[in-house]
């Protein structure tokens, strides 16, 4: 197996688990909407996704590793912390309140198109035609989405262009951890990188709920705890460190137009489970984010010298220590 498929194969892991994240949001939002505050319900989130870390950071032989980081880049960590973990994890979640999950899943999938600007913009990665192709595609995809209305089995309320926003701003976070995470994945590997950062992200959502007068709140349904659980462990914590292990392989571009993939599967699940309701502009929009996949996933020469630059900055490098 090449380099180049062993990342894409990683990073396609991970958008399957994240394609759950939006029909069973959803689904929480519409059977338990008073029990899933969505500020209090994404930090469970992230305490189980750290749980699900927490074996692999105390481990004695990940203790130096872990303090190396925290030491030499603890500003990149509160940043990816604050930025891709908890803004981008709150902003995705309570877009499910007020949009479908078809419609947040594309939006929110928006972030291959800001992961390459952001990282051409940083001189990490080079622009092609066929990336700049496909970025159009993409954009133009979302923009007809925006245009079409929605609804499932729980219906789309006044608030649905909130939730398109709220989904899209989500992206943008995503992005942004997908291109500057090259760091941590540099300094102690996906896995164990990602534990920290989730770690981080938990204990900086703590003031925000003691100021909003949120939370913390446990006293909840048990499908909530399920749920949380869940959307935790393999939704955030395990998809999340894939995803990093994936940039040892491939540039944050390639990598981040995987997350177009999501969209597709998570329309799937909605239109079998949730009735999810599209029209033909909604179909259309597909196809064009798809098709500018298929632009963004093709590797040439240049994409070559991509690589053999970002190795000297730590992009692609991941060691698989640690999800």
């Amino acid at each position: 197996m090449t380099a180049q498929k062993k990342g894409i194969l990683l990073g396609l892991t991970a958008t399957a688990f994240w394609a759950t994240f939006y029909p069973l949001g959803r689904v929480l939002f519409g059977f338990n909407p008073d029990a899933v505050e969505p500020l209090n319900f994404s930090f469970l989130r992230f305490a189980f996704a750290t749980l699900f870390f927490l074996p692999m950071l105390f481990k004695p032989a990940n203790r130096r590793a872990v303090h190396t980081l925290l030491r030499k880049h603890w500003r990149q960590v509160l940043t990816l912390s604050a930025v891709g973990i908890a803004g981008e994890g709150v902003l995705v979640f309570w877009a499910l309140k007020y949009t479908t999950s078809a419609r947040a899943s594309l939006l929110a999938n928006a972030s291959p198109i800001f992961t390459v600007l952001i990282s051409y913009f940083c001189g990490r990665e080079l622009l092609n035609g066929r990336k700049i192709s496909g970025m159009i595609l993409g954009f133009l995809g979302i923009l007809l989405a925006f245009q079409g209305g929605g609804g499932d089995v729980f219906s789309a309320d006044a608030g649905i262009l909130v939730g398109d926003l709220m989904a899209l701003l989500s992206g943008i976070g995503w992005a942004y951890y997908t291109v500057f995470g090259a760091e941590v994945t540099a300094c102690c590997g996906g896995m164990l990188g990602t534990g920290v950062l989730f770690a981080c992200g938990t204990l900086l959502m703590l003031p925000v709920l003691i100021i909003s007068g949120k939370g913390p709140d446990f006293n909840l349904p048990l499908r909530v705890w399920l749920g949380a659980f869940y959307l935790g462990t393999l939704s955030n914590g395990l998809a999340n460190g894939l995803w990093y292990m994936a940039l040892k392989y491939v540039t944050p571009g390639e990598l981040g137009s995987c997350g177009y993939i999501s969209a597709l599967l998570t329309f799937t699940l909605a239109v079998l489970f949730l009735d999810e309701q599209c029209n033909w502009q909604f179909l259309v929009a597909i196809a064009l984010v798809l098709g500018g996949v298929a632009l963004m996933l093709q590797r040439g020469k240049s994409d070559q010298q991509d690589i053999a630059c970002g190795s000297g900055s730590g992009l692609n490098h991941g060691e698989e220590a640690r999800i």
